[in-house]
């Protein structure tokens, strides 16, 4: 399990530039002020988030610095918090044993779905995303006009599982990746791309004549996991992302990842 820990000095006004700052590795900033301790956190004076770096554009590592929209949203937290961040790498399928093995205090990048939440309470969500449509833009392309169409959508990927049950794995283009379904649509093999809309949003400024279409399902609202216990830090985390929507700060970071994809259609969601 790799761990990086990240003194902040991140102020909510740079976060509105879309940009955060360290201090250099070993120091801390003076002007933390944390306004929460052990036992509702594990360790004093610091916020341990699990993240998934293997997954852009949530998180990954870019020039050798972990960059992402959870990056982004996990160093607003912890500012809001007075904490230094530990970021350590954690799926959202671990999060369940990570959380009760007390290596982390929250896990980002968590679909909201029973499944997904199975050994932990939800505390809020800060995005959301879900199975979408992209294509040239020339034409308007939406789940009920698909017929005909050339598809290429990554193998067992949610798009996937969607279009293969309404149309048949035979009307689909399957690719390994979702990058090998966009450079299937740039060499002319397909018309559309189907595929998460962040993900694909981050994708396609890597690739011209092709943008957001339409969406096939609802959106899952992806957020933030704690301990099944740790009522004081679900309410504290809930609180905190509620200030930083009412702020702007999420939409920025948001913006920040995927500018030109419009809001999405969010599934009705229960959180009690």
């Amino acid at each position: 399990m790799r761990v990086m820990r990240i003194a902040l000095v991140v102020a909510l006004a740079a976060m509105m530039l879309g940009a955060a700052a360290c201090t250099p590795a070993g120091e801390t900033d003076p002007g933390l002020e944390p306004q929460v301790s052990p036992p509702v956190i594990g360790e004093a004076g610091v916020l341990r988030v699990g993240v998934d770096l293997d997954y852009p554009p949530y998180g990954g590592v870019d020039k050798g610095r972990e960059a992402g929209i959870d990056i982004d949203v996990a160093s607003a937290l912890a500012s809001e918090l007075g904490l230094e961040l530990e970021l350590v790498e954690v799926s959202s399928l671990e999060a369940s044993a990570a959380l009760e093995a007390g290596d982390v205090d929250i896990v980002m990048s968590v679909p909201f779905t029973e499944s997904a939440v199975l050994g932990a309470s939800f505390a809020g969500w800060y995005i959301a995303s879900g199975p979408a449509l992209f294509s040239s833009g020339e034409t308007s392309v939406t789940p009920d006009v698909l017929g005909g169409l050339r598809i290429a959508v990554q193998e067992e990927s949610e798009a996937y599982w969607s279009l293969s049950y309404t149309l048949g794995e035979q009307a689909l283009l399957v690719t390994e990746t979702l990058r090998e379904a966009f450079e299937a649509f740039e060499s002319g093999e397909a018309d559309v791309v189907a595929g998460d809309a962040l993900v694909c949003a981050y994708l396609a400024r890597d690739f011209e004549g092709i943008e957001f279409a339409s969406q096939l399902e609802p959106a899952t609202p992806v957020g933030i996991v704690v301990a099944t216990d740790a009522t004081d830090l679900e309410a504290l985390i809930r609180e905190t992302l509620d200030k930083l929507a009412t702020d702007g700060i999420l939409d920025t970071v948001r913006a920040k990842w995927v500018d030109d994809l419009p809001a999405l259609e969010v599934a009705t969601v229960d959180e009690s």
